[in-house]
């Protein structure tokens, strides 16, 4: 009930912070363009992630003189690993806080972390299995840990930053589909490497 009340009251500040920020960005009842939808859009979320945090969702209504529904995470809580941030997607699936602000440095997803977070780890789940421990996206690869009925998801490492050891573990023949890419070319004979079962195709000659 105290998580209710909590996200009642952020929720009226944040609804009357944005109402206080579309007056000022907008006199009269005149038609509000597309662009300038988006930039005002771009700047908003900015703020509210900043003053309010990264896993508020806000849907603005620009027909309303910038009425918003306000949308967050069902559940938080405290644990030894920190705060734990649950998805909106997946129940059983938590994002420490150390997660959370890794992934928004790293992607530069400074709004609607959360849901962006979610749509990342969407594609991660394919590959349960392959490297205990670690979940691998096109973008990069996320660590969890399995504790009871929950997967806790420690931290978000972006393929940059990965080792060519690492990116070779987590983007292997097996995973060849995840890299990112940049990392793939139309014209094959531009390739740096190929998959060995594509080599006589390629040759023109029949495979064993």
């Amino acid at each position: 009930m105290s998580d209710e009340r909590h996200f009642g009251f952020k929720k009226a500040q944040i609804e009357n912070f944005l109402k206080e920020e579309f007056k000022k960005k907008f006199k009269g009842s005149a038609k509000i363009s597309l662009r300038k939808r988006q930039k005002f859009i771009g700047e908003v979320t900015h703020k509210i992630a900043k003053r309010f945090g990264k896993d508020v969702l806000v849907l603005i209504d620009f027909s309303k003189n910038g009425f918003c529904t306000v949308v967050s995470p069902a559940q938080t809580e405290s644990t030894e690993k920190g705060k734990l941030t649950k998805s909106f997607s997946h129940p059983q699936v938590f994002y420490t806080s150390h997660c959370v602000d890794r992934f928004s440095e790293r992607t530069q997803s400074l709004e609607n972390c959360v849901i962006t977070l979610d749509a990342f780890f969407n594609e991660a789940l394919s590959t349960y299995g392959e490297n205990e421990g670690f979940l691998t996206c096109p973008d990069g690869v996320f660590a969890y840990e399995l504790i009871e009925d929950r997967l806790i998801v420690k931290t978000y490492i972006n393929f940059d930053l990965l080792s060519d050891d690492q990116i070779k573990q987590f983007y292997g023949s097996g995973m060849i589909s995840m890299l990112p890419r940049e990392y793939t070319t139309e014209d094959v004979f531009g390739a740096d490497f190929i998959l060995a079962d594509e080599h006589d195709e390629l040759l023109g000659k029949p495979g064993d």
